[in-house]
């Protein structure tokens, strides 16, 4: 069995059961702590899977994924924590009846999909692993990825420590990486 079904099956498993606990809860925004963690979920899987490969390369691609994925889900934990549903999935909820059932393809589904694409290399490393030694341009990624979650990080950090001082309520982050970009924690998510 290549990658590609055994990531569709460990992210079509995490967001149908979060679908699952959204129904109750009356909130689908638990889904963004978790989409980091699809990955995370993902990538040992396929680790596991490829009977646990000792190749370099693929504890590297762990390690990376892990720390990106558990620092965000852990951010973002905390900032939904204790709050209301999401506005923009509150603005869907009103729009899609009935949103129970529209939430699933539109919301869940969506994501899983998003998150096997996005998780391609991923399952190119760990769905196969190379066991020849990690060279050059492994560490060339390595420290592309590193750049990529300090970015994410500091932007992140800079946006609570800013959400969080009173003088700054209803004022535009333009401060620190924010004034370079709209969203560094995006462009750092991106390079990641």
């Amino acid at each position: 069995m290549s990658a590609l079904p055994i990531a569709a099956l460990v992210a079509g498993a995490l967001m149908a059961g979060c679908w699952l606990v959204s129904l109750p809860k009356r909130d689908v925004s638990i889904v963004d702590p978790l989409w980091p963690m699809v990955f995370v979920v993902m990538g040992w899987s396929l680790w596991l899977w490829s009977d646990g490969s000792d190749s370099g390369r693929a504890w590297l691609m762990l390690v990376m994924v892990s720390a990106w994925g558990l620092r965000l889900s852990a951010h973002l934990t905390a900032r939904k924590w204790g709050a209301p549903e999401d506005f923009r999935y509150q603005a869907l909820r009103r729009r899609l009846q009935p949103f129970w059932l529209w939430s699933l393809p539109v919301v869940f589904a969506l994501q899983a999909g998003l998150a096997v694409v996005v998780s391609l290399p991923v399952q190119a490393v760990l769905g196969d692993p190379d066991p020849s030694p990690l060279r050059w341009l492994d560490w060339v990624g390595a420290a592309i990825w590193a750049v990529g979650l300090a970015f994410e990080s500091i932007g992140d950090e800079q946006l609570r420590r800013f959400k969080a001082d009173e003088a700054s309520r209803g004022s535009v982050m333009d401060r620190g990486l924010w004034r370079y970009s709209r969203h560094p924690n995006y462009f750092g998510d991106s390079v990641v």
